[in-house]
């Protein structure tokens, strides 16, 4: 077997169990029983130590919601050439949809700027869980790629 597939077969399993073991200890050891998260304060955390961990999930999760009100913002403001009528029959929903694309992100950046404001556990551990699926995710993506792209290689065969 090829290093490369390999290294393909590794990032799956590795990815996959990492994710399957974060999903197990969130949502089936628990049996639902969210309450044993409300007793996390992280007003008791250390400044330092709260903000050493607050500080990086905000800037990514605050750069991606700003992203998605990019896109929205773009959508919006483009001007673009309409169709002509015989080729289009439907109406174009593009405008609306953007249009609560940016009231999402906006509204999803103010409560993670509030909930870090306020310490609360749910406005890190969210981001946190979204972020880490979104990279297992990918690892798993790309392991799949590797693993199922064909070599088109020629091979040396000694006739």
């Amino acid at each position: 077997m090829p290093r490369a597939k390999i290294w393909g077969f590794l990032s799956v399993l590795i990815s996959a169990s990492i994710f399957g073991v974060s999903i197990f200890s969130i949502f089936i050891i628990n049996y639902r029983d969210f309450t044993i998260f409300n007793s996390v304060n992280l007003n008791e955390l250390n400044a330092m130590t709260f903000y050493s961990v607050a500080i990086p999930i905000t800037i990514v999760t605050l750069f991606v919601l700003c992203t998605g009100f990019w896109i929205g913002w773009v959508i919006l403001t483009i001007k673009v050439v309409p169709p002509m009528p015989e080729i289009v029959e439907k109406k174009d929903n593009s405008k609306i949809k953007a249009v609560i694309l940016c009231l999402i992100t906006v509204s999803l950046m103010v409560l993670m700027i509030y909930g870090v404001y306020i310490r609360n556990f749910w406005a890190l551990a969210v981001p946190a869980l979204i972020i880490s699926a979104v990279i297992l995710g990918a690892v798993f993506w790309v392991g799949m790629a590797i693993i199922t792209t064909r070599s088109t290689l020629i091979t040396n065969k000694k006739q």
